[in-house]
């Protein structure tokens, strides 16, 4: 009996042994034993700073304004232009109405970057010149001319989501007149015989701020514009008239809103490197990440881009004569010491697939297929070491190996939708970066 049981349990340990080596799961397939999975991180990456010849930023709902200076980037200074079209009036069949005052109203809701503890200026000055689009758009250098005369300045401290992120500007009374007199005119009611006259104007920051905010061309807010008032307002230039007395009566008063186009509107994005880490840098010299101290540079609404290529992505073919990959991810750290509380970290960045030219062929996309893929910033660590970017690179690697040809495809990672116009910037290590190096690590099941 003793025999018989030790024979038994010796049958059961091989037949363990024999499922346990022989087969494992991998997703729902099951592989042969020969089968192992390595951990490839020694794969070149070439990294540059490249930029774009310009951006798209009209059509985004969205007035940039402001100023951002460092020696990182130089200046980079945004104004917003912009056409008004006037809400239906009848201002031609009364003959009694009086012009009071013109006022614009802006609310800084959403967005703000950079310095916001110091007095942010800006002025108003009316449009010279009318603005066109190019095939449909409005880009960051599209060139428009606006007077060199201000008609109305504003200084404030910025506090997005409070009451005093409602900016009030009292226009020039002259200006408000003429435009008020030509609105009486019957041939005003037609918007191309009004731009004739009034083109649209400009917000202009002045050069002693160092920040950039943001003000939603159609959003409205609910602000405290007196002790006992609270009213929703949206970013408008508002008319106050009223109509004279009559027989003893009172005045009446009325306001007529003249809003921002949607459409013909846009922000001009200037910038200047001189003096800059990025002095060198045109849309035609890119800068390798070996020659800007093994870093690269991003920011939006100038087109800054980082340029990620791993030129022996393919000779991962030659491991093994079947394989799979099962992960890809690429982490790119922060440089420390390129960030602040100020200046801090955009999240999500964005990355896209890159032809040879660096011209954004399409986003990478969630499973549903509609849902851009976005890059969330870890920065849970007290150690600004520990910061870090992880880009999911499984379908563009899977995509290059499955190439019979080379396509010399490439990322380009941005700081914000490509079409966006915030103003977030970014410094990355590159695989060589003594403090923050980027990497990148494949796992692969060879069999």
């Amino acid at each position: 009996m003793y025999k018989y049981l030790l024979l038994c349990v010796s049958v059961l340990f091989l037949c363990s042994c024999e499922r346990e080596s022989n087969t494992y799961e991998v997703g729902n397939s099951w592989m042969s034993a020969q089968s192992k999975v390595v951990m490839v991180d020694t794969l070149t990456l070439k990294m540059s700073t490249i930029m774009k010849d310009s951006v798209v930023t009209s059509g985004k709902s969205a007035m940039l304004v402001g100023n951002i200076k460092d020696n990182t980037f130089g200046r980079v200074t945004s104004s917003s232009l912009f056409e008004l079209t006037p809400e239906s009036y009848n201002l031609a069949t009364t003959s009694n109405v009086v012009f009071d005052s013109i006022v614009m109203y802006l609310t800084n809701i959403d967005s703000y970057y950079g310095d916001t503890l110091r007095t942010f200026k800006m002025d108003v000055h009316p449009m010279e010149s009318r603005i066109k689009l190019d095939n449909g758009y409005l880009y960051n250098k599209s060139k428009f001319n606006y007077s060199s005369s201000s008609i109305g300045t504003a200084e404030f401290l910025p506090r997005p989501n409070t009451d005093s992120s409602f900016v009030r500007i009292r226009l020039d009374q002259s200006y408000g007149q003429g435009l008020f007199d030509l609105l009486k005119s019957k041939d005003a009611n037609n918007q191309e015989y009004f731009l004739n006259f009034y083109k649209g104007l400009a917000l202009v920051p002045s050069s002693d701020n160092n920040a950039m905010l943001r003000f939603g061309v159609s959003s409205s807010y609910e602000v405290q514009i007196s002790n006992t008032t609270k009213e929703k307002v949206s970013n408008i230039v508002r008319m106050y008239y009223h109509t004279t007395s009559q027989n003893g009566t009172e005045d009446v008063k009325y306001t007529l809103d003249i809003n921002p186009s949607t459409t013909y509107q846009y922000n001009k994005i200037d910038s200047d490197f001189t003096g800059s880490e990025l002095a060198n840098l045109t849309p035609s010299t890119p800068i390798e990440s070996k020659n800007l101290g093994n870093k690269t540079y991003l920011m939006s609404g100038i087109g800054v881009y980082t340029k990620v290529e791993i030129p022996y992505l393919k000779t991962l073919k030659n491991l093994y004569d079947n394989y799979k990959i099962i992960s890809a991810n690429l982490t790119l750290s922060p440089v420390a010491g390129y960030y602040s509380k100020n200046f801090y970290n955009p999240t999500p960045l964005y990355y896209y697939l890159g032809d040879k030219k660096n011209t954004v062929i399409s986003p990478f996309y969630n499973s549903d297929g509609t849902t851009e893929v976005t890059i969330a910033l870890l920065d849970e660590s007290e150690f600004q070491s520990d910061h870090a970017y992880t880009v999911d690179m499984l379908s563009y690697v899977n995509n290059i190996l499955s190439e019979t040809s080379n396509s010399n495809y490439n990322i380009l990672i941005y700081p914000s939708s490509y079409l966006d116009v915030l103003a977030g910037k970014a410094i990355v290590g590159d695989s060589k970066n003594s403090t923050n190096p980027a990497k990148l690590k494949l796992y692969i099941l060879g069999y």
